[in-house]
C-alpha cells in the first residue's frame, strides 16, 4: 500500500502544531522557512508531517529525554491518520481500524 499525501489545512484540522526556524540556507534553497510540523500522542509517541511531501509517519521514542528513535510507521492515509488521533484521544470514544495493520 503506498502513502497517500494529506494536505496542510487537514494536518493542522486534527490538532498539529508548526514551529518555524529561522535558516537563511534553507530559505535560500526552497523558498519558505524550515518547519517542524507535528502533534504529540504520548510522552513517547507523535506524529510527524513533511512539508516537501506531505507525508505524515508516527515516531516511538525509547525516552523523552534521549530522544532516540525506536520505530517509526508510515501514516497511509488521511483516515489512518484520524483513526490513529481518536485512539489516543481521551475526547471521543476510542474506536480503531486495523486493517492498516498488516
Amino acid at each position: 500500500m503506498i502513502q497517500e499525501k494529506i494536505n496542510y489545512d487537514e494536518i493542522m484540522a486534527l490538532g498539529f502544531t508548526e514551529e518555524i526556524s529561522e535558516d537563511k540556507s534553507y530559505y535560500a534553497e526552497h523558498g519558505y522557512e524550515y518547519a517542524i510540523i507535528n502533534k504529540d500522542l504520548t510522552k513517547k509517541i507523535y506524529l510527524d508531517w513533511t512539508k516537501e511531501t506531505k507525508l505524515c509517519e508516527m515516531v516511538r521514542l525509547d525516552s523523552p529525554k534521549t530522544g532516540n528513535i525506536k520505530a517509526r510507521l508510515p501514516i497511509m492515509n488521511l483516515q489512518h491518520l484520524k483513526d490513529l488521533v481518536n485512539f489516543f484521544s481521551n475526547e471521543q470514544e476510542q474506536v480503531f481500524d486495523g486493517s492498516y495493520c498488516a
